[in-house]
């Protein structure tokens, strides 16, 4: 009976949820467009100054609408000065009228790369958009709208949000030695709010393995409650009369949930604070009926209602790795501190030494079980995680949480006094980070990634189960058999293949043949932005790639040389080419004739040659008609003819021309267009020397050059030339040397919400 309801709930569930999926996906934005909203603030803003964006609502005045989706708007820059303009000070449900350019969701689709339109379509966030114009609505212009007056939850939420607007606004002015890595944690810990937290610091807590510290989850709320349900049994306790009209349970659960509730919601309500809202909220009420359920079936429960209530949470890594953490904890069966009939015995000392073993064996067991789904979730983890827990636990959960907890309480009536706990715990944290800083340049590398194939993830997750299973059900000997398939998976290795990543309006391709790794171009850098350290990186990890053979810059413009520093600060590179030297790294200059071989697989420059340095004519002797042009061919093999693969970097008509002139044959089967489908580039003459089957753009979406101009896709389309886009593809893999006809795998493609709304 029970195995049919539990088939029952699960295809209930899988329908509800792929239901409410697809109509997410129909909320989405399908076209860019500006137009005049009005708009209710949702939360605070995600960042300050430069980094401001902030979540909207759009409103609509007619009762039958629907109004889930938001907007995610980002403030917008002046280019005549050449800075962000001030953003607008808004306040968690005001409403506004706004103008702005609203654009689908749209992101670097590659593998590796952080998934950004999974995660707006997991904060139900339907476009982005630039902020152009922004007014508050006056108190009579919202009386006019008559909308539906806000509930009672959504005023408490809003007055939950502006506390935390409050709180950060005074975070910020508190004085500090490091302006912004004390600070934005000391926010982080008491309210979730990372919005202060520097790029510098959240990389080094991630390489610390302590970034799971900053989400206000079990231990943070649970403190908080337990902290003023002692003061409420403190002053009860003065009234002893109380308790003859009832039990002091009856007085105490419905304060711990209230203040749960409550500092769940000034924590921003994500993911980790709902799992222990609810799972504190039926241990709750199992408590006031006297009732006991085992602590699996209450986790399991909690789970259902949080994902009955919000479906897309699945999508959430936070929801995997904070379930997947509750659910090892409570399959450890340690033993018991200290053993009820010896606590009078068992000397202090040996009661200390004793739960800081069980604490250490805690930290090592939760660092092995849960690495499959760390690994599963982000492809590294670090090393050092159990080694930096032992002491950040401590400090940050005992000493730093109930500091902050204790200014914040203060603050409410002296916010002199709550200021100097304040300052306290902000040393307390500045000596920690400085510890932490010292231990990253000593340990470098303690952030590993792992390239994981699908083998590899089974085996791993096989083990786990192995290991959470009670005693004596399955032999733990089994674990042998799973060593192999984890640690040497199977890869078949094609003789070449060849990824054009998604890097936007640039350009990036990577060669791999059997034993060796080339890398053409890193996409742009535009401000603080790398597409080295945002797709080229993530994805040479993602593929076990720590070492590339060659990396060829075909020239030094910004969009295919802009990621090429954190490239080469990050990953071991053999020989670094290019058409001219980038300094400070020694460079080996790119010339026609160069040519070479890695496992069987020719590869032979094609320009620049001496004409390009000898051209007078300004457009010829361009930093684009200087590109390094590559061509690669995979030898024939048994029925399949030789093929060819032709990157033109941004080479243009010029290039082209004195390309057909040489001697050198052109037909390729994959042709990567310059300059990203260029009207100056791609000549129908050209084309047809090439012969290929299919062209490759990579390009950016709604770039402001156009590309690729329909000039060159008429070219194309004369000429019966298929072409793929990164635009709408993502990253494009094709495997030569196996099949004659290349048929790409494009990375949008395999998950539903990254395909175009078109498609």
């Amino acid at each position: 009976m029970h195995g049919v309801v539990l088939a029952m709930a699960f295809i209930f569930g899988s329908g509800y949820a792929h239901w409410q999926l697809n109509h997410a996906l129909q909320q989405r934005l399908s076209e860019p467009v500006e137009q005049t909203a009005i708009v209710r603030v949702v939360g605070i803003s995600d960042g300050v100054g430069e980094q401001w964006r902030q979540v909207v609502q759009p409103v609509s005045t007619k009762p039958c609408s629907d109004q889930s989706a938001k907007w995610l708007l980002y403030g917008s820059f002046d280019w005549k000065r050449q800075q962000a303009v001030t953003p607008p000070d808004m306040q968690p449900g005001q409403l506004w009228q706004v103008r702005v350019k609203l654009k689908p969701a749209h992101s670097n689709a590659s593998p590796g790369a952080f998934d950004v339109e999974k995660w707006l379509l997991q904060q139900h966030i339907a476009a982005t958009g630039t902020l152009q114009f922004a007014k508050p609505l006056t108190p009579l212009q919202v009386a006019q709208l008559r909308l539906k007056p806000d509930s009672f939850i959504a005023q408490i939420n809003q007055a939950l949000q502006r506390e935390r607007l409050r709180i950060r606004q005074h975070v910020m002015q508190l004085e500090s030695t490091n302006n912004s890595s004390a600070k934005g944690v000391l926010l982080g810990l008491l309210t979730g709010d990372r919005s202060l937290i520097d790029a510098d610091t959240t990389l080094l807590y991630q390489q610390m393995g302590i970034s799971h510290l900053l989400a206000i989850s079990g231990p943070q709320v649970i403190l908080a409650a337990l902290i003023m349900v002692w003061l409420l049994q403190k002053l009860l306790d003065r009234f002893p009369a109380v308790y003859l009209k009832a039990e002091r349970r009856r007085w105490l659960l419905p304060v711990f949930m209230l203040v749960v509730v409550l500092y769940a919601g000034l924590a921003g309500f994500d993911i980790p604070a709902q799992r222990t809202v609810w799972m504190i909220g039926l241990t709750v009420i199992l408590l006031w009926l006297r009732k006991h359920w085992s602590r699996t079936r209450i986790m399991l429960i909690a789970a259902s209602v949080l994902l009955l209530l919000d479906p897309l949470a699945i999508l959430s890594a936070a929801f995997w790795l904070s379930f997947g953490a509750v659910a090892i904890l409570l399959s450890m069966n340690l033993p018991q501190t200290i053993e009820a009939d010896s606590a009078v015995v068992m000397p202090k000392l040996q009661q200390w030494r004793l739960a800081v073993r069980q604490f250490v064996q805690l930290q090592w067991r939760l660092f092995v079980l849960l690495a499959p789904l760390v690994l599963l979730c982000f492809a590294k983890i670090s090393w050092l995680a159990p080694v930096v827990n032992l002491l950040a636990i401590p400090l940050l959960s005992t000493v730093i949480l109930p500091l902050n907890l204790l200014a914040y309480t203060l603050s409410l009536v002296s916010l002199p006094l709550a200021d100097v706990i304040w300052q306290l715990a902000l040393w307390l944290l500045e000596v920690f980070h400085g510890g932490l800083h010292i231990l990253a340049q000593t340990f470098p590398q303690a952030l590993q990634p792992f390239y994981l194939g699908s083998l590899q993830l089974l085996a791993l997750f096989a083990m786990l189960v192995l290991l959470l299973l009670p005693k004596g059900l399955l032999p733990r000997w089994w674990l042998v058999f799973l060593v192999i398939p984890a640690c040497y998976p199977a890869r078949l290795v094609a003789p070449l293949t060849v990824e054009v990543l998604d890097v936007g309006q640039g350009l990036s391709v990577l060669l791999k043949t059997a034993h060796h790794a080339m890398l053409v171009d890193t996409g742009a850098k535009t401000g603080s932005t790398s597409m080295g350290d945002k797709v080229v990186i993530p994805a040479l990890q993602a593929q076990g790639i720590r070492r590339l053979d060659k990396l060829m810059l075909t020239h030094l413009d910004s969009d295919h040389s802009g990621g090429a520093p954190s490239v080469l600060q990050q990953i071991a590179v053999t020989q670094l080419t290019s058409s001219e030297v980038f300094a400070p790294y020694p460079t080996y200059l790119c010339k026609a004739g160069q040519n070479w071989q890695w496992d069987g697989v020719s590869f032979k420059v094609l320009s620049p040659s001496p004409t390009h340095f000898q051209a007078t004519n300004k457009q010829a002797s361009s930093k684009n008609e200087k590109s390094c042009v590559l061509m690669v061919e995979v030898p024939a093999q048994a029925d399949i003819p030789a093929q060819r693969v032709l990157i033109m970097g941004d080479a243009g008509l010029y290039t082209e021309f004195l390309l057909q002139q040489q001697a050198v044959p052109l037909q390729a089967d994959l042709l990567v267009l310059g300059h990203h489908g260029s009207q100056h580039s791609s000549s129908s003459a050209f084309l047809a020397a090439v012969k290929p089957q299919r062209a490759v753009v990579s390009a950016g979406y709604l770039n402001r050059y156009g590309h690729p101009k329909s000039i060159v896709l008429a070219r194309l389309a004369e000429q019966q030339i298929a072409v793929d886009s990164t635009i709408d593809s993502g990253t494009l893999t094709y495997v030569l040397g196996q099949q004659r006809y290349l048929n790409p795998q494009r990375y949008r493609d395999q998950k539903l919400w990254l395909q175009r709304p078109h498609e």
